[in-house]
């Protein structure tokens, strides 16, 4: 039994692994991996503390009684949304407006991942998330004044609360017309809802979202709705759990926007839990980028399911209004990260022409890619590189599990090899050249959608299958540095640690910028300040902690594409509404490629953020290595492009220390990742243990 340390504890339940990071007050880092149980996922995570507690020689009970802080981070919204494995839910909408959430809200692009031909007629639409049947209305009117035109019908209200009792929704989502810029009708109905059915859960638009655009506005809502029951049952299950086993510290939630909150706020709106997954990641890559003077950092994820791709730009994490998740509008702030179908899972086949594809399909975590053994047919990347040599079948996560190469030789020779008229190796080389570019390929255009040069940036690639391609990501985007964090199989776990508190507000307000009515602009901010501070206070953050931000919806007059523009700090007067439409005008150049600082812009909505900074975990230094020989384990044959199967060096990556250099051809194994140098290309390890290239070494 150790001494009595306190820890600080995140947990991120993927898709396939739930992954668990201890810190020590010491700067110890401690990482484990559990299989996610989808469908409870208090399961996995629960088992994944276990692991941690059994690394330190505790039992759970005794780790989690030392835990000052437990962060979690979870898909679970994203996969009930995704497989439209929600409760029954009711809308209620304007009369006339019933079924307006039935039609496709994005371009046809945007219906599902990966490929899609625009003229293909029969392509089917996005599903709602609910039934036809369950979406009612009630005879109300307000004009985008905000002025009462057909009083709200009580009786009609009630009436359809009834009728959606009797079909048995347990959820349900009210979207009017204009609610925004007059919420009584909403509230309103909130009313009669807790009257008529005291156990539903209830999204009320002018909530959830109060900004003018009823399309993403409802859609959210429906979102809160849909997930609500989920996502609150599982906040308040995880944390009777934990505090049965002992847990007295601060549990928080990683939420859309990267930012952290407790359990009552989250309770509050269900809704910023839906892009929770791959949100902390970014952070990470923040400060490893500072740690080597980088402000520009391309932060990838890649595991089991998808290819997550987030950016750092200037040092602040990119976050953006909108996205879309299941083919439909999400427009809560969430940190802009783009998913492509490329993971270790994604599955390779030969198609119709036959050409061969990876991805967007995935083994997932079950029956997941053929060497599991646990039924999986069909070849993966996983499979692949374990083909190629990339991956030792007897040291997968450490050796706890032991993967089957002939079942992955076997998937890969009846599926890719006899079709192309290849051998298994080949047809395994084959699967690894798609993928690579096809990762860069999506990656480039992330980075066109926000206007940034690859070249600027250096490459973070984390995830527990990204360094095994990472050099040759770095090469097809002719980027300059990589750097491979120690911590990259449970990237976005640990991510969380460097979180900080933060929830964000919006508001309608749409005007001409020279016609802006300043003191209304500044009743405006002022409104959603207060709300700010008062969220903050009920987490315990002082006022003087809290940093407050704030910005504007713009574009030019008479046009659709908007950009955020800060508006600086201070009263609100002609100069910072300049200040603010200048950051348009340079924003809108570096996006769309044009500016017309003469041109009149008008003003669309308002935002605030509110962040307090949490501490950091402050890390223990690796010790001076003492030259890569000194942890070499062996040698195993590996495949490189132009060069076959080679004698390749494999070293344990536990072993090195500060500043020592690994060439290649070698492969680096860590206890959940391994990391591939084709030959020529150098590794450093720097003073955290983490792997550095620079173009110059690759």
């Amino acid at each position: 039994m150790e001494n009595r340390v306190s820890y600080r504890i995140s947990v991120d339940s993927g898709g396939t692994f739930t992954d668990g990071v201890l810190v020590d007050e010491h700067g110890v880092a401690l990482m484990r991996k559990a299989h996610t149980t989808p469908h409870d996922p208090t399961l996995g995570t629960l088992e994944c503390l276990r692991k941690l507690a059994q690394a330190r020689d505790l039992t759970l009970a005794e780790l989690l009684g030392r835990t000052e802080s437990l962060v979690l981070g979870t898909t679970m919204a994203t996969n009930v949304v995704a497989t439209h494995a929600g409760p029954r839910m009711g809308t209620i909408a304007t009369r006339g407006y019933r079924l307006r959430m039935l039609f496709p809200q994005v371009a046809k692009t945007d219906w599902k991942e990966g490929p899609v031909d625009m003229y293909d007629f029969h392509a089917e639409p996005p599903s709602p998330l609910t039934e036809p049947q369950l979406m009612t209305e009630v005879c109300e009117r307000i004009d985008h004044l905000g002025q009462v035109v057909t009083p709200l019908d009580e009786a009609d209200v009630r009436r359809a609360v009834r009728e959606l009792l009797a079909q048995g929704v347990t959820t349900i989502a009210v979207t009017l017309l204009h609610s925004p810029v007059n919420p009584a009708h909403e509230r309103r109905i909130g009313e009669i809802l807790a009257e008529e059915a005291p156990g539903v859960c209830v999204a009320l638009s002018s909530t959830v979202l109060p900004v003018s655009g009823e399309t993403e506005r409802w859609s959210t809502t429906m979102f809160a709705a849909y997930v609500a029951p989920v996502v609150t049952a599982f906040v308040t299950r995880i944390g009777g759990l934990l505090a049965e086993h002992g847990f007295a510290g601060q549990l928080l939630f990683i939420q859309s926007n990267g930012g952290i909150a407790t359990p009552e706020i989250v309770r509050e709106n269900p809704a910023v839990l839906l892009l929770s997954g791959p949100a902390a990641g970014p952070s990470l890559g923040l400060a490893l980028g500072l740690e080597h003077d980088v402000r520009n950092i391309l932060s990838v994820d890649m595991g089991g399911t998808s290819f997550d791709i987030g950016v750092v730009h200037d040092g602040s994490v990119d976050t953006v209004r909108e996205q879309v998740v299941d083919g439909k509008k999400y427009a809560l702030p969430s940190v802009d990260v783009s998913a492509i179908g490329a993971g270790g899972g994604s599955i390779a086949f030969v198609d119709t022409a036959g050409r061969l594809c990876v991805g967007p399909r995935s083994a997932a975590a079950s029956p997941g890619p053929a060497c599991y053994g646990k039924g999986g047919s069909e070849p993966t990347v996983t499979d692949a590189n374990v083909v190629l040599g990339y991956i030792d079948p007897d040291y997968f996560l450490g050796g706890e599990t032991r993967l089957r190469k002939d079942l992955a030789e076997q998937a890969i020779r009846d599926k890719i090899a006899v079709p192309l008229g290849l051998n298994v190796i080949d047809a395994a080389a084959a699967i690894y050249e798609v993928i690579n570019p096809s990762m860069a390929s999506g990656t480039d255009v992330a980075f066109a959608r926000r206007g940034y040069d690859p070249r600027e940036f250096a490459l973070c690639a984390a995830g527990g299958a990204a360094a095994v391609h990472a050099v040759r990501i770095m090469q097809e985007l002719g980027i300059r540095k990589l750097i491979v964090p120690k911590v990259a199989p449970t990237y976005c776990a640990f991510g969380m640690m460097y979180c900080d508190l933060r929830h964000d507000w919006q508001h309608a307000f749409h005007t001409e910028t020279s016609k802006a009515d300043l003191a209304a602009l500044q009743a405006a901010f002022d409104g959603m300040e207060a709300q700010a501070r008062q969220t903050m206070r009920r987490e315990g953050v002082a006022d003087a902690d809290i940093v407050i931000l704030r910005s504007m919806d713009m574009r030019y007059w008479g046009q659709f594409r908007d950009r955020n523009a800060v508006l600086p700090d201070g009263p609100i007067d002609l100069e910072s509404l300049a200040a603010a439409a200048m950051a348009f005008h340079r924003v809108h150049q570096q996006t769309v490629g044009h500016s017309d600082s003469a041109y009149p812009t008008e003003i669309v909505r308002l935002h605030l953020s509110c962040t307090a900074s949490v501490r950091k975990p402050a890390l223990r230094e690796v010790a001076l290595g003492r030259g890569a020989e000194a942890a070499r384990k062996g040698a195993r044959s590996a495949h490189f492009a132009g060069r076959g199967m080679l004698d390749t060096p494999v070293y344990d990556g536990n072993l090195l220390g500060r500043d020592d250099v690994v060439v290649g051809p070698a492969i680096v194994e860590e206890t959940f990742t391994t990391l591939v140098l084709p030959p020529g290309v150098r590794a450093r390890v720097d003073r955290f243990g983490n792997f550095v290239t620079t173009a110059q070494e690759a």
